[in-house]
């Protein structure tokens, strides 16, 4: 089998790279970007979500999809900016709601890939950045861990590989499996892998398939795990086994949420107090059970945002990050993409929150004696909508 291959993998079509860049210009010379920055800085923190960070030659073998993947050069451009124009937020502590002279970033990775050990822990060590890594548990030291993994290894087997509109395919078929119940999704990747009918050899097949990427598509160690820790990287759960939580029954969803804290904390010997939604998908009844749980703080990561002192602390929006939202058209990082990918969406989502609470406010004022959904300080607070 051919390595995986897909589109590039991260420059999307020079047109469009030179008209984000061309928009993310007019934005800075109309002054709207510079106000974008500065209100967000007042208001609060951006969480930035990373998944993995590679080389050249890993990205070319990967079975990741390019929006979970960003080189391991562009990081590095990345941190030796953020460290001279930003101030990095400590997930360990408490937030602090003064506003601040510098923009606030906190970084964060879900799933717990080999590679943030070896590529984003080195880079963050050395520009002073703490980490946050959201891990499962259960797929510590695995090759192909994740279920999209396997698929993009096993489709890419049945496209041509390489191109862009093979790419999206596969994106599209992934997106559509995320609907699915976990064990028609299993069948489903079992089909594809060319044994129909057979849930329990489609999860083998796939990563046999895949034998060529296995070097590169596995999740760290238990050992690699504690060596982190030692160095200062706080660890937080991402569930189980990563089933996206809104798919399962409430009693799955329980146990996914409460025994991956469990064994996180067997294996660290401290308290693990952060948690981030597989996929981002959460639900009312989801976050009922986070809270129960006792968790601190819960992080989303589909619609982005800023973490301001209203967030419900168990609904905190991020700005998911891959190489497209900090690079040029020539492939370079450009603190100027960043601001307009990253930032200027960031202000986006905000004003979309401030919208949402403020109509939720009203809507609790209609109703007599009904209080905010949660509570904070002795304060009455309002619960993002979902």
């Amino acid at each position: 089998m051919k390595v995986m291959n897909m589109a590039s993998p991260f420059i999307r079509s020079a047109l469009r790279a030179h008209g984000k860049t061309l928009w993310a210009g007019l934005l800075r010379a109309s002054g709207l970007l510079y106000l974008a920055t500065k209100w967000v800085r007042r208001r609060g923190t951006i969480v930035l979500t990373f998944h993995r960070v590679l080389t050249d030659s890993e990205a070319q073998q990967t079975a990741s999809l390019p929006g979970m993947i960003v080189r391991s050069s562009t990081f590095s451009g990345f941190l030796k900016y953020a460290a001279q124009t930003s101030e990095f937020v400590d997930l360990s502590r408490d937030p602090e709601w003064q506003p601040s002279g510098k923009l606030k970033l906190a970084i964060t990775f879900d799933d717990g890939w080999s590679d943030n050990a070896t590529g984003a822990f080195p880079s963050a060590r050395q520009y002073h950045a703490p980490i946050t890594i959201f891990i499962v548990p259960e797929k510590t030291g695995t090759t192909l861990p994740f279920w999209p993994e396997r698929t993009a290894a096993t489709m890419d087997r049945t496209t041509k590989g390489g191109s862009a509109r093979d790419t999206l395919y596969i994106e599209r078929a992934i997106e559509a499996l995320k609907e699915l119940p976990a064990s028609e999704r299993e069948l489903r990747i079992g089909q594809m892998a060319g044994a129909p009918g057979v849930q329990s050899m489609g999860e083998q097949q796939s990563i046999g398939a895949a034998e060529a990427v296995a070097s590169v598509d596995r999740t760290m160690s238990w050992q690699q795990i504690q060596e982190l820790h030692s160095g200062g990287v706080t660890f937080g759960s991402h569930t189980s086994t990563h089933e996206i939580l809104t798919t399962i029954s409430a009693s799955q969803a329980e146990k996914e949420i409460v025994s991956s804290r469990d064994l996180i904390q067997e294996k660290l010997k401290v308290p693990c107090s952060l948690f981030s939604y597989p996929n981002g998908d959460c639900s009312a009844e989801v976050r009922g059970l986070v809270a129960a749980a006792g968790y601190k703080f819960a992080f989303l990561n589909q619609d982005p945002g800023v973490w301001t002192r209203d967030c419900d602390p168990l609904l905190i929006p991020r700005v998911n990050v891959c190489e497209y939202h900090l690079v040029d058209a020539k492939g370079n990082f450009s603190p100027l993409i960043f601001k307009y990918a990253v930032v200027w969406n960031a202000a986006k989502g905000l004003l979309v929150q401030m919208w949402k609470a403020n109509r939720q406010k009203r809507k609790n004022k209609r109703q007599t004696g009904t209080p905010g959904l949660w509570n904070q300080s002795g304060k009455d607070q309002l619960e993002k909508p979902f």
